[in-house]
């Protein structure tokens, strides 16, 4: 289990995480409401007593205020909670009137607050785009190697060598499309779809529930199919592989070290291990035929939990658990759209299950929790704190899409209600529903952040 980050770096990993998706959330907001000549009076990042500040040549104070939780534009017009115009006189030149907010067509107002969730997912979009053009896409093929203990797959009558065609009718083409529609479905029955010796089979598979733990000892209930998709087939050798010097082949597939069947990739490291400097038989299938090669076990060194080093036998290659698929640009921005997308479906499901009772409302996480998980996922590197970044960018606009007044998803709502009657709700009606909305906001932040604070080791969490 790898140690949690100090607080000092937990704190610093949040304002980097928070900081920016305010701004650029906020920034949406401004841009959309400049391109429609909307005046801004304030632009700021958190929220009550400034802290610093500055004026532009516009009239927008541009602050840092001392609550970093979020962060607000003010636009001329905005006199009152509801964004509408006030009942008092407002002092204004019909010049001056005509960049406020509340003058614009309802369809610019509603571009407005849509920008700032927009932006956010758009930022999401843009990060997983960039590592699938740079890593390019995996592509595994969904047969099953081996069965996990207690499987429920097999359980169900599943059997090795089953490829796995689809899931409730949406169809699978790799290993990675198939988590979306398990991990977060435990105790669900699901119809998996199998070809077998040339025939489709449907096959109803309750999934099982099963709690994992990360390198930092956060826990999750996740749902398993209890298979092993990591065929024992040699995807490539590293550095002076003994198996590549026996005469093996990338695309050879190993089905018995000396005389142990090889059913999954993970099955050969036992078997290799224990016996460095020795001679082993190594029995592949080579474009249908089996051939036998004799490696004799390298050499590699390993830190023992005693902190003594430990010999232990290698054979030099990697698993063959599927390969990388170079991604064009479209087809990066492609997957970058579809993955966020299937991030915001598991958040409906998630929020879904809670209401439903089949996942525990301890589950939901605040500002405090957010803080925990940057602070780790800063000192796992760059990549998987970028990765990080995403997954909350994505949240803060699914988060602000809910119709729930107060938020952007409420004033959305408002317009909605007001394109239908053709004519807005009253503002007294309006002022009632944000005040609610705040309410429940406010309530809900105070939930999760004491459920936050009870996760904590200092509580026993």
């Amino acid at each position: 289990m790898t140690g949690s980050p100090n607080l000092l770096t937990t704190i610093f990993a949040f304002l980097l995480v928070l900081g920016p998706l305010v701004l650029i959330h906020e920034l949406g907001h401004y841009l959309v409401g400049r391109l429609f000549g909307v005046k801004a009076d304030a632009f700021s990042i958190g929220f009550g007593k400034e802290i610093a500040g500055w004026t532009d040549k516009r009239g927008t104070r541009w602050k840092l205020s001392t609550l970093p939780l979020g962060g607000y534009v003010q636009f001329a017009g905005d006199m009152n909670p509801a964004s509408a115009p006030s009942a008092a006189e407002d002092g204004l030149t019909p010049e001056e009137r005509s960049h406020t907010f509340h003058v614009k067509p309802l369809w610019q107002r509603a571009l407005i607050v849509l920008a700032g969730p927009a932006t956010n997912f758009l930022l999401c979009v843009a990060i997983l785009a960039a590592f699938s053009f740079a890593n390019g896409r995996l592509v595994a093929d969904p047969e099953v190697a081996d069965f996990t203990e207690n499987s429920a797959a097999k359980a169900a009558g599943m059997e090795i060598g089953d490829r796995i065609v689809a899931i409730d009718g949406d169809k699978i083409d790799s290993v990675t499309d198939i988590p979306e529609h398990v991990v977060y479905f435990g105790g669900k029955t699901v119809s998996v779809t199998v070809k077998r010796d040339g025939r489709t089979l449907d096959l109803p598979v309750t999934i099982a529930s099963e709690e994992v733990s990360d390198e930092f000892g956060n826990t999750a209930n996740v749902g398993e199919l209890g298979v092993d998709f990591a065929a024992p087939v040699v995807g490539g050798f590293v550095g002076e592989s003994p198996a590549k010097a026996a005469g093996m082949k990338v695309g050879d597939r190993i089905v018995a070290v000396g005389d142990a069947d090889v059913r999954s990739f993970r099955n050969i490291p036992d078997l290799i291990r224990p016996s460095p400097g020795q001679q082993v038989t190594i029995t592949v299938l080579r474009d249908g035929e089996a051939r036998v090669f004799p490696v004799t076990i390298g050499k590699a060194f390993e830190e023992g939990q005693d902190g003594g080093r430990k010999t232990i036998g290698v054979i030099g290659i990697r698993g063959g658990y599927g390969h990388v698929v170079p991604v064009g640009p479209v087809e990066a921005v492609g997957l970058g759209v579809s993955r966020s997308f299937a991030i915001m479906g598991t958040m409906v499901t998630g929020i879904r299950q809670i209401f439903t009772g089949d996942r525990s409302v301890r589950e939901l996480g605040g500002p405090i929790k957010i803080a925990k998980y940057s602070g780790e996922q800063f000192s796992l590197g760059w990549e998987a704190f970028v990765g990080f970044v995403a997954l909350i960018s994505i949240n803060l606009a699914f988060i602000n899409l809910l119709p729930i007044p107060g938020l952007d998803g409420g004033h959305l709502a408002f317009y909605a209600a007001e394109m239908v009657r053709r004519r807005p709700l009253d503002v007294r009606s309006q002022e009632w529903a944000i005040r609610t909305g705040v309410a429940l906001v406010l309530a809900l932040m105070l939930f999760v952040t004491v459920n936050d604070l009870v996760s904590l080791p200092i509580f026993g969490g």
